[in-house]
């Protein structure tokens, strides 16, 4: 019988992974998570394109620095908040955290579903445009586009609302693209098809409908 093989973003792979450990309840560390991609990609189970290697002995180079910088960001934007809670306790040496399922949790493959056009399908009509977007909005670039495109699909996946400091917060890397304003993100995600929902005080409290 020939083995189904996913092919997942790194961040997805990721997700999979925390949601995997939670089902179980089981206890883990974010070198756990590098730990067990690996042996995924390894063994076929999973496809990473965006870390594919060629001409080396082994097909998938996952550095753990940048799991763990994928976690981190995950973990502080409240990505996992709606489906479990993660308890986090410092051993002396890392970090390790304790999985307890909340009543709202969804089940284990639901986050491989989530780069999928299929799944995006019912709250953005068009999820492939913003990977070749013609926004004349000058102040998205292409790069911060498709990272609100995979962090929104990933907030539906998680059943979960961000507000747009959330987004902003979410889209920053340690590279030379500018940040747009929470203006700017609330003017382009609405353009792209999602509702937000405004807060009186803050435009950036204001928060993604994805639910």
């Amino acid at each position: 019988m020939c083995q189904q093989v996913q092919t997942v973003t790194l961040q997805t792979a990721v997700l999979q992974q925390v949601s995997e450990f939670a089902a179980n309840n089981t206890v883990f560390s974010v070198h756990d998570i590098t730990v067990a991609i690996r042996q995924k990609t390894s063994s076929g189970e999973l496809e990473i394109p965006e870390v594919k290697v060629q001409g080396s002995s082994f097909r998938f180079d996952i550095p753990h620095s940048k799991v763990k910088a994928l976690f981190d960001e995950l973990y502080r934007t409240g990505v996992f908040d709606p489906n479990y809670r993660l308890d986090r306790v410092f051993n002396g040496t890392y970090f390790e955290y304790t999985p307890t399922a909340l009543a709202s949790a969804v089940s284990v493959p639901t986050p491989s579903h989530a780069p999928t056009p299929a799944y995006v399908a019912p709250v953005t009509p068009a999820p492939v445009s913003v990977t070749t977007t013609t926004t004349t909005d000058k102040s998205i670039s292409q790069t911060n586009a498709n990272r609100i495109h995979q962090y929104l699909t990933n907030c539906i996946a998680k059943n979960f609302r961000p507000t747009l400091r959330k987004v902003q917060s979410a889209i920053k890397r340690n590279d030379a693209i500018p940040i747009p304003s929470c203006e700017e993100l609330k003017q382009y995600i609405a353009s792209i098809g999602y509702s937000i929902v405004d807060d009186p005080d803050s435009v950036s409290r204001a928060q993604v409908v994805t639910n």
